[in-house]
């Protein structure tokens, strides 16, 4: 239904209410930006094991892709059979899945028990200690410090009550959040289920999407929308598998520095640092400070060298680890990377520091797309180096040879 009767005003109408929309959602994230946040995250949560199915689906996808070409190459060359091939490789693919997330588990949790009476007597025999003859020599040292400290003390009965009175509402937050996390658990075992069903029709949703999106949009803009979910496909894939890589092979490295060094919580502090590793630029730090803590309360003399290990072990890996295996898949300077990851991470929390910096690339590469053509639409170089003169002598170049080529000959003058 046309709302005007010439077609060109009903393509500005149409532009002019884009425009307005997205004014309007600008200015409500920027000002209501918590209202926001409450609605976005009230709508994930309803929508969280669909959410969970579909990234259990592209994890699990490369796996039963796998397996139906190792099918169809060795067992069904001569017959094929694509739906049964199909049905074994999402077997294969859900196996593997579920196998590798019990692995870690089975390796984490039993640790994490045995560790318990360790790290009570660590904390009970050697930092509490530690901490009081640390604080009698300061009080002994310090006359002023001492009576600030007799003075606080005097006051411990108020402060003790207003505690205690605080212990029901920490209560009742540990509970919200343990119902919180057996809800997630829930929601992930459905996310499989949906997974399962994802893989099993993926071509169908694809062709149902493709034709959805060519229904709605012109040639070229849906040829974009195809470009772009692509590139961001390959490049979702290449960071997070590479980094996956990545970060098992820093575990694996950590674990065997761990014990020629003879520290403490070997698995646990390794299972730690290669799962943060997965994270760009932070990982290594956020995951040195709970095996700092560990290694402090079992060993504090060890804490130092487990820090210089890890700052080593980081090293390692952004400059020849990372790179050999990542190579130049994102295509981010270091200083945009962390840009993405600051950015995401503080709207989007870990998983926002995940998939940040592969999502930044895609829209980098995009804004890189489009500047490059309106600069050739300009007959204007497209090569960093032009841009790195002198700002006053950018669009002059071109002038000049325009002006040094030879003047053209009209016809008419040559007839003369």
């Amino acid at each position: 239904m046309k709302l005007l009767p010439n077609k060109k005003y009903n393509v500005i109408l149409k532009y002019v209410v884009v425009a307005i929309i997205i004014a309007l959602l600008l200015v409500l994230m920027m000002f209501r930006w918590e209202t926001v946040k409450s609605v976005t995250s009230y709508i994930l949560e309803i929508f969280e094991p669909v959410i969970w199915g579909a990234v259990c689906a592209f994890i699990m996808n490369p796996i039963m892709t796998s397996t139906e070409k190792f099918l169809q190459r060795f067992i069904f060359r001569k017959k094929p059979r694509p739906k049964l091939c199909r049905a074994i490789g999402v077997v294969v693919a859900t196996l593997v899945f579920i196998a590798v997330i019990a692995m870690i588990i089975l390796s984490v949790i039993p640790e994490i028990i045995s560790a318990f009476p360790g790290i009570y007597e660590g904390i009970r025999y050697e930092l509490l200690p530690g901490i009081g003859r640390w604080a009698d020599k300061v009080l002994a040292d310090n006359p002023s410090v001492q009576e600030i400290v007799n003075e606080q003390l005097s006051d411990f009965g108020s402060t003790l009550q207003k505690l205690l009175s605080n212990v029901v509402p920490q209560l009742q937050n540990f509970l919200t959040s343990l119902f919180d996390f057996a809800n997630s658990v829930k929601n992930f075992v459905f996310g499989i289920i949906i997974a399962i069903y994802f893989l099993l029709s993926k071509e169908s949703l694809q062709v149902q999407a493709k034709k959805l999106i060519v229904a709605n949009f012109k040639e070229d803009t849906y040829r974009n929308i195809f470009k772009v979910t692509s590139n961001t496909n390959d490049k979702l894939l290449s960071f997070i598998y590479g980094k996956v890589i990545d970060s098992v092979i820093i575990g694996i490295l950590c674990g065997i520095g761990m014990t020629i060094l003879r520290m403490p919580y070997v698995m646990i502090i390794s299972i730690i640092v290669g799962i943060t590793n997965i994270i760009p630029i932070f990982g290594p730090f956020i995951g040195a400070v709970p095996g700092t803590v560990l290694v402090l309360i079992a060993e504090p003399k060890k804490a130092i060298w487990f820090i210089v290990f890890i700052i080593v072990l980081q090293q390692l890996d952004g400059n020849i680890i990372g790179p050999k295996i990542l190579g130049s898949k994102i295509g981010l300077s270091p200083f945009w990377m962390l840009f993405s990851i600051i950015i995401f991470g503080s709207m989007f929390g870990i998983v926002g520091m995940i998939v940040g910096v592969p999502l930044f690339a895609v829209a980098y590469d995009l804004l890189t797309s489009y500047v490059d053509a309106r600069l050739k639409e300009k007959n204007m170089p497209t090569d960093d180096e032009y841009y790195s003169m002198d700002s006053t002598k950018i669009g002059k170049v071109l002038t000049e040879t325009e002006s040094e080529s030879p003047p053209i000959e009209l016809e008419d003058s040559k007839n003369d």
